[in-house]
């Protein structure tokens, strides 16, 4: 269900960019929306006093502006700034602003590993994987990880496994996987270990693993639907068409017509390469 806003403040004839995250406001509801769903990403952009010259000359909130710099030449925090903020319109009501201050204490109550997860869990939805993966790269190599609950420090390593996948190192993919389930025992976790032992061609380690592990049906269902989807989905691509054919051509002893197919096969790749890369 909808809701009607009534606006504070004029509409910025100048927006105010958040650099940290990219987000656009021209208006202090549109400014309570970033801040309340962005929080720890751009809290320390609110000291700025570009920010708080904004606030007073974009959107014609004057009074609010000066509050705002009083709470920063205070060494006030951000919750208070942003509770500030909140507070200059209508756009969120006094439950979810309590909700809001409720998960920003939970945060803050976490230790400074399960943070920097947090902040690279963000980064992976947002589909900036390669930061994603760097981030939970510097987890693993911090010396910090006891201070990791095991299902938290379970779906660091989970998310690590699917870097690998996405990244085509699948057997790297499935220690990571068996190392995640032995903490977090997630279906999940375990629903990847087994499809990445199965993309991996671990046909007898795979075996050894239903055994000792014995998931529910509901897992090896997924594992199986999933898998049989995506090699489907290969099958009817004309790359794999053709690296059939050159294994037949192989197998066959035709070395000449071989090469010349691997040759048109290569071609064709790299045109394709050419075509995504613009």
């Amino acid at each position: 269900m909808g809701r009607v806003i009534l606006c504070a403040g004029r509409e910025a004839g100048r927006p105010y960019v958040f650099a940290a995250t990219g987000d656009r406001v021209s208006s202090i509801e549109e400014l309570c929306h970033v801040l309340y769903h962005n929080a720890f990403e751009i809290q320390e952009e609110l000291y700025s006093e570009e920010f708080i010259r904004f606030i007073g000359q974009e959107l014609g909130l004057g009074e609010r502006a000066e509050y705002l710099r009083h709470l920063v030449d205070a060494r006030a925090g951000a919750k208070d700034v942003m509770v500030a903020c909140f507070c200059s319109a209508d756009y969120y009501d006094a439950q979810e602003i309590k909700a809001f201050l409720k998960d920003y204490d939970a945060f803050y109550a976490k230790s400074p590993l399960e943070r920097k997860k947090w902040k690279a869990d963000k980064l992976w939805e947002e589909g900036r994987e390669r930061e994603a993966g760097a981030m939970y790269q510097e987890i693993l190599l911090s010396g910090g990880l006891a201070e990791l609950p095991g299902d938290v420090f379970g779906d660091l390593l989970h998310n690590v496994g699917v870097v690998k996948m996405h990244a085509g190192n699948i057997s790297q993919a499935v220690e990571y996987f068996r190392d995640a389930y032995e903490r977090n025992g997630a279906d999940d976790t375990l629903r990847q270990y087994f499809i990445a032992l199965t993309l991996s061609g671990q046909k007898e380690r795979m075996d050894q693993e239903l055994k000792a592990l014995m998931p529910r049906s509901e897992v090896t269902a997924q594992v199986a639907q999933e898998v049989y989807a995506a090699r489907n989905a290969a099958e009817q691509t004309g790359e794999f068409q053709e690296l059939e054919r050159l294994k037949k051509l192989h197998e066959e002893g035709r070395i000449a017509e071989y090469y010349q197919c691997m040759d048109a096969l290569l071609e064709r790749l790299k045109e394709k390469y050419r075509k995504v890369a613009r």
